[in-house]
């Protein structure tokens, strides 16, 4: 198992945004938090769980979640949403090495890949 430390990740300018450890929940969900210095809900966050199959169950889950906070334009102490990035993988537990390898390499493309960053960044729909 690897040690809950910090995870850093550029945000959209290439700048490193260095998430640290806050807790690690009663479900097993592993919760982070960025820097922020107006309170504590205009702090981007992620979160990182692995479920193990259940009795008699044959996949496990990993699901990993980025939260980034919408404040008022008008009052920046005021969150007015969120916007929010959720991935799971399901995992039989027979899958090869190469298949884990493979589903991983094909969401790391499909995230970077233009019909996705148009439809985040321009709403555009992929037809």
């Amino acid at each position: 198992m690897t040690a809950i430390a910090a995870i850093s990740l550029d945000d959209s300018t290439s700048s490193a945004v260095v998430f640290t450890p806050s807790n690690i929940d009663q479900q097993g969900v592993a919760k982070y938090f960025a820097p922020g210095s107006s309170g504590f809900d205009s702090r981007p966050a992620l979160s990182q769980s692995v479920r193990l199959p259940k009795v008699g169950g044959n996949v496990a889950r990993a699901t990993v979640k980025a939260v980034i906070p919408v404040m008022d334009p008008a009052d920046a102490s005021l969150k007015i949403g969120e916007v929010i990035f959720t991935g799971e993988f399901v995992i039989p537990k027979r899958a090869a090495d190469l298949d884990r390898a493979n589903v991983l390499a094909f969401a790391q493309n499909i995230l970077a890949d233009a019909s996705t960053i148009a439809m985040v960044t321009n709403l555009e729909s992929v037809y």
